[in-house]
């Protein structure tokens, strides 16, 4: 399913909606602002219902939704019914994660819980990228040829789903202790922060790239990659230190690293330096993500879980809706290099925020 959104709205529209729809930019892309709205503003109702109604029911209707959204999508000729399809599909999206994730934790082994919500989350993201190019290749030739391809991978999502249909999340006994809301606190700054530090930059990362160190999209791409495998190749050894107890400091490494990463970044010279900026950033993910799993499955209450994780799901989402706007502003008023410092800025003051915070606030509220 993740796989057809992204063939759908990056892979497919671009090509179809002007050739086939008569719609513009503006339009598709507005419709995939109000799909993205859609999920994450909805994420913690979609958790308590995954967890409630039944994750295998409300994945079957995620399922059933996103096909009947693309069967309609040929008749969508105005605007708004491309909107109306696109809030419509992200609704029913939105019991997904919440739902994936709380089932993870829940049945990981106790010990690994880091590893496997890192792993649950590191074998979803490649279809992002699988659906984007697959659908985009056949697209850009052949839009009805996309659409096809997308009904028939939906088709398939929908027929997997059905198999599931009575599965349920785990639910653990009742009568856990008292959870206190102010707790929520110490999540929501890195909620936000890690998708709205990136997002400041992620519109015109490849102006960047070429303005300000030369560097061609394939060489950018390479880079890409090298971070990425780094970050793959290290998640198992990271993970397994995080399960040992020490998920706070890879928490706050990680969050450094980050940070420090997007403020040399800024200043960059060579394209030996930026690949070594790259090489740090994917050690500083593979620290990060973890720690900040662990954090959840640590401190994150039993009862409710998977709405509580949606919440946290839809600050993450406000920091990715939020922050191309802010760093668009930020250059504007200050230059092409006022993101990358402001995000590197918003790392380190979180790697800090962690750091200090049962000092602070006392430990028996960081456990």
């Amino acid at each position: 399913m993740e796989g057809v959104r992204s063939g759908f709205f990056a892979g497919l529209l671009p090509f179809y909606a002007p050739e086939r729809l008569n719609l513009g930019p503006t339009a598709f892309t507005l419709a995939y602002t109000l799909h993205q709205l859609a999920e994450n503003l909805s994420k913690s109702l979609g958790g308590l219902l995954a967890e409630r109604v039944g994750f295998g029911l409300t994945a079957s209707l995620a399922a059933f939704v996103g096909l009947l959204a693309l069967l309609l999508t040929p008749l969508a000729q105005a605007a708004w019914l491309l909107w109306a399809l696109g809030l419509l599909w992200g609704l029913s999206l939105s019991t997904l994660y919440p739902g994936l994730m709380t089932y993870a934790s829940r049945i990981a082994v106790p010990g690994k819980e880091a590893r496997a919500l890192s792993f649950t989350l590191t074998l979803v993201m490649p279809w992002v990228g699988m659906g984007l190019i697959g659908v985009g290749q056949v697209a850009q030739r052949h839009p009805e040829s996309g659409l096809a391809l997308l009904l028939w991978a939906q088709g398939t999502a929908l027929a997997l789903t059905l198999s599931l249909l009575r599965f349920r999340i785990p639910v653990p006994p009742q009568g856990q202790e008292r959870y206190p809301l102010s707790r929520m606190l110490l999540f929501l700054p890195a909620a936000f922060g890690q998708t709205f530090a990136p997002a400041l930059v992620s519109l015109f990362l490849l102006r960047f790239a070429k303005e300000s160190l030369g560097l061609e999209p394939i060489q950018l791409g390479a880079l890409l990659v090298l971070g990425g495998g780094l970050f793959f190749g290290l998640l198992p050894l990271t993970g397994r230190l995080v399960d040992r107890g020490v998920y706070r400091p890879a928490l706050v490494l990680g969050l450094a690293l980050l940070g420090g990463v997007m403020l040399r970044l800024a200043f960059a010279q060579s394209l030996a330096e930026v690949a070594l900026l790259a090489a740090l950033a994917g050690l500083g993910f593979s620290l990060f993500l973890p720690g900040w799993n662990g954090f959840l499955a640590r401190n994150l209450p039993q009862e409710n879980r998977a709405a509580i994780w949606g919440t946290l799901m839809s600050v993450e989402g406000l920091g990715v809706a939020l922050g191309p706007t802010a760093g668009g502003a930020l250059w504007e008023a200050f230059g092409l290099h006022a993101p990358l410092l402001a995000g590197g800025g918003i790392f380190l003051a979180l790697s800090l925020f962690y750091a200090a915070y049962p000092a602070v606030f006392g430990r028996e509220r960081w456990r």
